[in-house]
């Protein structure tokens, strides 16, 4: 059946005085129109809209703002907090707040939801609803440790970005705000890099006993040439610039998702420290510092370095850059 709109329609009446319009239109004409126009996703103006953050003990807040769904749309003009059940005694488990597109007959709406995932050894975000009569967007999956009372900024992972879960529509007239966005990833990034410098740090008694065999070699290895061997003893020992690719879709299937990959060279003492090699388009840039914050830390062994996440698993390739240091 063809259909066109928007025609005016023609007014009359039947015998008994009831309207007659020769040109009525159902919702779902115009919600099959406008998703021809509007893909899926949160509007990115601003780049806060319908933002998953930290509040009071066990409950979240999110940030005004407007979606698409399936050519429907929401609107929401005021901040909402949402409550999140407690946490398991024993298990973790992850959660999703969801917008939900519902259209069976007694609901007809698009509302905020919090999805409560399955407590387990290794949890995973539950899937989303999508079929006929409900339509699922995923805003942010929340990490909910076991026994915990209260849930912390870090443990949100905003997946408005990923087009899978949630995407973006970019709007029509304007210019797209990402400000939000990036805010974000600079502080996973901070975050991450802070970690892997304490990390660093915090050598064990394996790693200072080496380091001390290593500084008597050192000693009993200088002769007369003191410069000579010095200089050959830094180049030997001189931090080392290696690459490691992690594919997108060489995560483990549960979290926390953990990968392994060959790079030549790399032993099991070698602490590496870690930066992310970016493309040139800003579009995936961004994505890859997003997939890049995921990453909760990086461990060496010979020949092969395992980056773990333990929330969520990038979506895109990473190109990471290590700085290895003996």
């Amino acid at each position: 059946m063809a259909v066109s709109w928007p025609f005016d329609s023609v007014l009359t009446q039947d015998g008994e005085g009831n309207p007659l319009y020769s040109r009525a239109y159902s919702s779902d004409v115009i919600a099959r129109v406008l998703a021809r126009y509007f893909r899926n996703g949160v509007f990115a103006n601003p780049s806060t809209g319908l933002q998953v953050l930290q509040n009071e003990g066990m409950t979240i807040l999110v940030k005004e703002g407007a979606a698409n769904i399936n050519g429907r749309h929401f609107l929401e003009e005021q901040d909402r907090v949402l409550t999140v059940q407690a946490a398991d005694a024993s298990l973790d488990r992850i959660d999703t707040v969801v917008l939900r597109l519902n259209l069976e007959m007694t609901m007809l709406n698009v509302d905020l939801y919090i999805v409560k995932g399955v407590a387990a050894a290794t949890p995973s975000a539950p899937d989303l609803t999508r079929n006929a009569s409900v339509w699922e967007l995923g805003l942010a999956n929340l990490f909910i440790a076991k026994g915990v009372a209260t849930v912390t900024q870090e443990r949100i992972t905003d997946t408005r970005l990923q087009s899978e879960r949630c995407g973006v529509v970019a709007s029509v007239v304007g210019d797209t705000d990402t400000e939000a966005f990036y805010t974000q990833v600079q502080a996973d990034l901070a975050a991450f890099r802070t970690q892997a410098q304490a990390d660093f740090l915090q050598w064990s008694d394996t790693e200072r006993a080496a380091f001390d065999a290593w500084f008597d070699h050192v000693r009993n290895t200088l002769g007369e040439d003191t410069a000579g061997a010095l200089l050959t003893l830094i180049e030997q020992h001189a931090p080392q610039q290696k690459t490691a690719t992690l594919a997108a879709d060489g995560w483990s299937v549960a979290a926390p998702y953990t990968q392994t990959v060959a790079v030549d060279g790399l032993l099991a003492t070698d602490t590496p420290l870690v930066d992310v090699a970016l493309a040139s388009s800003a579009e995936t840039a961004v994505l890859q510092l997003e997939a890049y914050g995921l990453l909760g830390r990086v461990t060496a062994a010979d020949g092969q370095l395992t980056a773990i996440c333990y929330a969520e698993a990038p979506t895109v390739a990473l190109t990471l850059l290590l700085k290895v240091v003996r």
